[in-house]
């Protein structure tokens, strides 16, 4: 079952208030949605620059900047449309601002070209409110052999390095994920900062299968389907990820911060916890944290862990959604996290959430793909 995003392609399932197996139901943070930006274009994404801006993904290809009170500058931050393929899985999908920005202008955006293939390149801004769309520098490009499972996610870690999400190409490529001859199903570690005059970027020494001849060396993970939404945890730097399920589970991973990387998670031998054929052997396969099934919503959108100041219940809670049933989870990350943990359902949020978004404080956001902006805020229980 491919994912889309919503109104192209799919109906919104209508779904009762059920948790999903296993959950925990009390105690939980009784969280609200402050809507704080409207007026936008299918928005996709939300990110900071270090600063009080935030920085919004419209999916046609341009990328709008807001001030914390929500003003919605008219004039976009980055127009690229006439480069962007947008519909469906595929247009301009993630921005991410450069460590330095501040020093050196530079900024990378994710996005499917007009031929439908995956671009991964940089831009310079002069200043926090205009960009100059000349100072393209293409980084990566992926031949993409379906319209689907695109991934599109960039982050630097805490580390530096740049982390690039990729699906494993759809429409039936679903053997990418264990493939580790080609970039799709996984997710790439990326040294930006170590171009030279032959290559855009260079492999951080450090990467797991850097003296493995027959794996590219750029793979970080895999065995992944469609890894739309990940983020690393602000203060401990784990790494959390929802990869889009098929025909059963949604799903979140987990790498702890002190793991070197390699981690396979299964697909499309594993889906969730289960092994998808008799006789297939699943050991060493990573499970996940977290996961739930079809009957609770169809697309996963991985969030944030909460490390902002206003919210001292929400402090370590891991929120995500489903973009279908607009539902919103928490898994508490101060417990130990051994497969399958208990998540906690806080909203029916009635919304099409195409993502979360964090600001410089840590406070977190919703995307609603219909051209709004939520801030989480919370009613703090006794």
């Amino acid at each position: 079952m491919n994912k889309v995003l919503v109104g192209i392609g799919f109906m919104l399932i209508l779904l009762g208030g059920r948790q999903p197996a296993g959950t925990a139901q009390t105690d939980s943070p009784d969280i609200r949605l402050e809507e704080v930006v409207t007026g936008l274009d299918q928005p996709i994404y939300l990110t900071h620059a270090g600063g009080s801006q935030l920085y919004i993904v419209e999916q046609e290809g341009q990328i709008r900047v807001a001030e914390a009170d929500g003003q919605l500058h008219d004039e976009p931050f980055l127009d690229i449309h006439e480069l962007v393929g947008a519909g469906g899985e595929r247009g301009l999908l993630s921005v991410a601002f450069d460590p330095d920005f501040e020093q050196n202008g530079f900024f990378y955006v994710d996005y499917t070209d007009v031929n439908g293939d995956t671009v991964v390149a940089r831009y310079q801004a002069a200043d926090l409110l205009l960009a100059d769309p000349a100072s393209a520098f293409t980084i990566l490009t992926v031949d993409q052999p379906a319209a689907n499972h695109n991934g599109g996610l960039l982050v630097f870690g805490p580390d530096g390095y740049l982390y690039v999400g990729l699906g494993d190409g759809g429409g039936g490529n679903s053997a990418n994920g264990q493939r580790m001859d080609t970039v799709l199903g996984k997710i790439l570690r990326i040294d930006v900062n170590g171009a030279s005059e032959d290559t855009p970027y260079a492999i951080p020494s450090d990467n797991p299968f850097v003296s493995d001849p027959v794996v590219l060396p750029e793979i970080w993970i895999s065995g992944l389907r469609n890894p739309w939404r990940f983020s690393f945890d602000r203060a401990t730097g784990d790494f959390y990820l929802g990869d889009v399920g098929s025909s059963v589970y949604e799903e979140i991973n987990f790498v702890p911060s002190d793991s070197p990387g390699g981690e396979n998670f299964g697909w499309p031998i594993m889906e969730g916890t289960d092994c998808r054929e008799d006789g297939i052997d699943c050991s060493g396969l990573i499970t996940p944290i977290t996961l739930y099934d079809h009957s609770l919503g169809c697309t996963v959108v991985g969030g944030y862990v909460y490390r902002g100041e206003q919210y001292s219940d929400l402090q370590g809670q891991y929120l995500f959604g489903d973009y279908c049933s607009g539902r919103i989870w928490s898994v508490d990350t101060n417990q130990s996290l051994t497969p399958v943990v208990e998540s906690t359902l806080l909203l029916e949020s009635g919304l099409r959430i195409s993502s979360f978004g964090e600001d410089a404080a840590g406070e977190l956001y919703v995307i609603d793909r219909q051209g709004a902006i939520y801030r989480i805020t919370s009613v703090e229980t006794d």
